[in-house]
């Protein structure tokens, strides 16, 4: 039917074959920065304070639920945001570590039935940055984070995480895998 895809074309004057209003399972556009050192990166644990809604957009709900779990540091794309510019964001506001050199972003997709409405399908993208902190420094846990750690991607366990971020390690390491 003319404006329900396949091609994740989001415009009202799209193609018939792209969607004229959001997929009917959503989509998220989201950056995942990748702070390295070494074989290890930067996970966090969620602080349960309302600062988390004007950093990342995480509701209470949100908070509460992914609090236990390491999490990559993150934020969805803002709109009309280059995901860079939102890669730059997350380190230096959310992480507040200045003097970062950043990656270009790769982009990674998933497409799955979310649990919320299992008949429909919901779209992520995903803007992969790498990030290398400065040498010499250290690291300092912001307010809204209630641990933040390098850890081994590789020796994290999968339950170890919230927000199915076991996935989006996994696909990043597959990612530089295919790249380097």
């Amino acid at each position: 039917m003319p404006g329900e895809g396949p091609f994740l074309w989001l415009n009202e004057r799209g193609p018939p074959l792209g969607f004229w209003r959001p997929p009917p399972g959503g989509m998220c556009l989201s950056t995942f920065l990748f702070v390295r050192r070494g074989p290890k990166i930067l996970l966090g644990k969620y602080g349960d304070t309302p600062k988390w809604e004007e950093l990342a957009g995480l509701d209470a709900t949100r908070r509460q639920t992914h609090s236990k779990g390491w999490t990559i540091p993150a934020r969805q794309v803002k709109f009309g945001e280059d995901p860079w510019d939102a890669a730059r964001h997350v380190g230096e506001v959310i992480l507040g570590i200045r003097g970062m050199r950043y990656s270009e972003p790769r982009v990674e997709v998933d497409l799955y039935p979310p649990s919320w409405a299992p008949d429909r399908l919901h779209y992520d993208l995903w803007f992969f940055v790498d990030a290398a902190p400065p040498k010499g420094g250290t690291l300092k846990v912001p307010p809204w984070y209630a641990e933040l750690a390098w850890q081994d991607p590789r020796r994290v366990p999968d339950e170890a995480y919230a927000r199915d971020h076991q996935d989006v390690v996994a696909r990043w390491r597959t990612a530089r895998r295919r790249t380097t």
